[in-house]
């Protein structure tokens, strides 16, 4: 696995343990919302879903059916800011997830960071880990809205602005690392390798039926030596 030149990662559940801080912010999110908090059961079915935050505030809303776009960006702001208040001290680094980025910048890979996260809530969470200088490029939701990239598990991402920018010539230089399947479907529909960090928040059968190339039990396998 440390045979390939371009190196994208998903970030919940795959480069960091965020679970903790995004049950914690929706339940404050569905307290101040008058709502009824989510189980850690219902937390984690979405999570798992690999969706983002709009998706996971429907699918855990109890009258979902009812609420209108702007409903929706209204709780999303109460849960950007509950999560921005308990980031820094709830999420941490997988066990050698630092190694792996520092080893693969070492070897001249291209690491990019691809989730459907919000863009602020990424870089911020790069910054305060100390892996942002060695990443060279984040693409999460809010990144370049001009563009209006398409989340995964859609290819646009790939198809139509990281094969320009780093002038890819081979989809196998390039692997995917993620834990649900969105990520896994997401290099299927891109037609690259693709590696299932079973670690992570991923349902095993959904994301084993997608036949992955790798499957990895933490993260540090990427590039343990053969």
């Amino acid at each position: 696995m440390n045979n390939y030149n371009y190196y994208l990662f998903d970030y919940d559940g795959t480069i960091c343990n965020t679970f903790p801080t995004i049950h914690f912010a929706m339940s404050q999110t569905f307290d101040k919302s008058g709502l009824p908090a989510p189980g850690e059961t219902a937390m984690m079915n979405a999570v798992s879903k690999g969706g983002g935050l709009h998706d996971t505030i429907r699918y855990l809303h109890p009258d979902a059916a009812r609420l209108s776009p702007d409903d929706v960006e209204t709780i999303s702001k109460i849960y950007r800011q509950q999560y921005l208040e308990c980031d820094e001290r709830l999420t941490v680094l997988f066990d050698g997830a630092a190694d792996v980025f520092r080893l693969l910048k070492e070897a001249g890979k291209t690491v990019v960071v691809l989730s459907n996260k919000g863009i602020g809530a990424v870089e911020r969470s790069l910054q305060a880990l100390r892996l942002s200088d060695l990443t060279d490029l984040v693409i999460a939701e809010g990144a370049f809205p001009d563009l209006a990239l398409r989340a995964k598990p859609d290819p646009m991402i790939f198809d139509s602005f990281l094969i320009r920018k780093y002038n890819i010539k081979s989809k196998q230089e390039v692997l995917m690392t993620g834990d649900t399947h969105a990520d896994i479907l997401f290099a299927n529909n891109c037609g690259i390798p693709s590696c299932w960090a079973a670690y992570g928040y991923g349902q095993k059968d959904t994301c084993e039926s997608l036949k992955p190339t790798f499957t990895i039990q933490e993260i540090r396998e990427l590039t343990a030596s053969k």
